[in-house]
């Protein structure tokens, strides 16, 4: 991943916490019908975004 990241992860498109709050509650509540090439459509990123999102802990804490 180093090689195909050189720089680190910088997707050209950012989503807001609110969205990705939103991508992780469509997924667990109907994961069979949000998958993530599905999810990636509707947000319109990369099916990577969408898989780093669903697989990432990280949660927006109240000073952002």
């Amino acid at each position: 991943l180093k090689e195909k990241f050189k720089e680190g992860w910088n997707p050209p498109k950012k989503l807001s916490p609110d969205a990705i709050e939103g991508i992780r509650h469509l997924h667990q509540v109907a994961p069979e019908q949000f998958t993530t090439p599905v999810l990636a459509e509707q947000f319109k990123v990369s099916p990577e975004a969408i898989r780093r999102i669903l697989k990432s802990k990280w949660r927006a804490s109240d000073k952002e």
